[in-house]
């Protein structure tokens, strides 16, 4: 019997819009508390008003945009408050995922987070730009090594409003290496299956990145 082939997914001019002004919010090319042009986002990206502002609609619910009515569309300002609420929910399942991944890594999880120890070691002199792509990937590594894909999706979202955050101060920042070596032992306490440790160095490393940006505002 002759299968017809599925034709493979397409991206919709509205994920399209969501995935670009995304990356443009959390890099800092739209900066905190920057209005959007819905004219000239409609040009730039050659879509229309409706997959435009249903994009802006995705964006609100996960907090990297304000939509207000007669006023307009925001970036959101960063601030401390905001910083304090994502940092208690960043320990909370951070530190779980952690735990879970100490305990549940598969074989391929651990031959992933081997590699990332492996890219530890040359990153003495890397660029900062570079250095965050490797935190990111290292997070999610590990939230994919925990098992639970409700979890990691909340944990996404939590870090990219926390990458958002850390890209807006980076400039006032003399270095995040170290920051980012942390990361060392936490791998390692994935390795090693010590679900105490790498739940309480996940934790820890919330509360550095925490520190870091409360005195950089």
């Amino acid at each position: 019997m002759h299968t017809v082939e599925k034709s493979p997914k397409r991206t919709t001019l509205a994920e399209r819009a969501y995935q670009e002004i995304r990356t443009r919010i959390i890099d800092n090319r739209l900066a905190p508390g920057a209005p959007l042009d819905e004219e000239a986002l409609m040009t730039e990206l050659s879509i229309g008003r409706t997959p435009l502002r249903e994009a802006f609609k995705r964006l609100e619910s996960e907090r990297l945009l304000n939509i207000y009515s007669h006023r307009g569309t925001f970036v959101p300002e960063v601030t401390i408050r905001d910083l304090r609420e994502i940092s208690d929910a960043r320990r909370l399942l951070e530190g779980y995922a952690a735990r879970r991944a100490a305990l549940s890594a598969t074989e391929e999880d651990r031959r992933g987070l081997k590699a990332y120890l492996k890219e530890l070691e040359s990153l003495e002199a890397a660029f900062a730009s570079d250095l965050i792509q490797v935190d990111a990937r290292i997070h999610e590594s590990i939230y994919r090594a925990m098992g639970n894909r409700y979890i990691e999706e909340s944990l996404i979202q939590y870090f990219s409003l926390s990458m958002r955050m850390w890209n807006h101060v980076l400039p006032r920042l003399d270095t995040m290496e170290p920051h980012v070596q942390e990361h060392v032992d936490l791998i390692q306490a994935v390795l090693d299956g010590d679900a105490q440790a790498a739940e309480r160095l996940a934790v820890e490393h919330v509360s550095h990145f925490e520190n870091l940006v409360v005195a950089a505002l």
